[in-house]
């Protein structure tokens, strides 16, 4: 619940700015499934996952294979999934009850694809990648605290990938390898952090959020193979031939990311 209700206190009771909602940052806003579910999700699948198998060894027997153990684990990550797209449902419908501010970088200001692209990779597939990533964790990654590492791990690649992001130059694009990365960025200061950026701007970072969404989707699916990979009786050639398959999708998939869309940081004027 406390995503939803910082959600509500971003969105509802946002400031007035020229008679319309302020709520700077809307795109920005994933960031709140992605931190409040997302990471949550994580833990408790990498968790879960590991203590299903310490029952199985007490009970000397466990109900099926491991593969199929792992699948309704997976299966189980629909969860925060849905989860993710109940908060993408409810900011939508806040930001039509309370509409942003005219300038705003949203729907109308900036193109579509762009806007879906941003929301539903950051919001509604970080829910899901962080529970599949909490179950490939706990297939592997047997030593104490390894999900509590593996979350950090996560927070701080994603955090210092993206200062490239704030950079003009063409390679900004490179950033988005990581499963969770910025596509809009403001100010929100007096001050003139960046050269070249003027106060209480809006900027779009480099890339290609559309495509970017179909890299995360295949991160997903390269975890759940993975994840079913440690049963070793599983490994037939059908799922190395998927596994392959979905590394190459990956590959491909950020290059694309990387190489299309926006070339560089595309800075919007001061909010009047």
């Amino acid at each position: 619940m406390a995503y939803l209700v910082t959600l509500l206190l971003n969105t509802v009771w946002a400031p007035e700015h020229g008679g319309a909602t302020t709520a700077y940052d809307l795109l920005s806003q994933p960031i709140i499934p992605a931190f409040f579910i997302g990471l949550p999700s994580l833990i408790v699948a990498a968790r879960l996952t590991r203590s299903t198998e310490v029952a199985a060894e007490a009970l000397g027997a466990a109900p099926g294979t491991e593969a199929q153990r792992t699948k309704a684990l997976l299966g189980a990550c629909v969860v925060p999934f849905l989860a993710g797209v109940g908060w993408l449902a409810l900011l939508l419908v806040l930001t039509r009850v309370n509409p942003p501010h005219p300038n705003e970088l949203w729907f109308g200001t900036v193109n579509n694809l762009y806007v879906w692209g941003a929301l539903l990779s950051l919001g509604v597939v970080s829910c899901l990648g962080g529970g599949l990533l909490g179950v490939l964790v706990g297939r592997w990654l047997h030593f104490r605290g390894a999900s509590t590492v593996a979350l950090v791990a996560v927070v701080g690649v994603c955090l210092t990938s993206q200062i490239p992001g704030m950079l003009t130059s063409e390679a900004a694009g490179f950033r988005n390898w990581v499963p969770w990365s910025m596509w809009h960025w403001g100010t929100n200061s007096d001050g003139l952090p960046f050269e070249g950026v003027p106060a209480w701007s809006q900027a779009l970072l480099a890339g290609n959020p559309a495509t970017y969404l179909l890299y995360l989707i295949a991160l997903c699916a390269l975890a759940c193979g993975g994840a079913i990979w440690h049963d070793r009786t599983a490994r037939t050639p059908r799922l190395r031939l998927l596994n392959v398959g979905l590394v190459v999708a990956v590959v491909a998939l950020f290059l694309v990311t990387a190489l299309t869309g926006i070339d560089g940081m595309i800075t919007s004027g001061p909010l009047q």
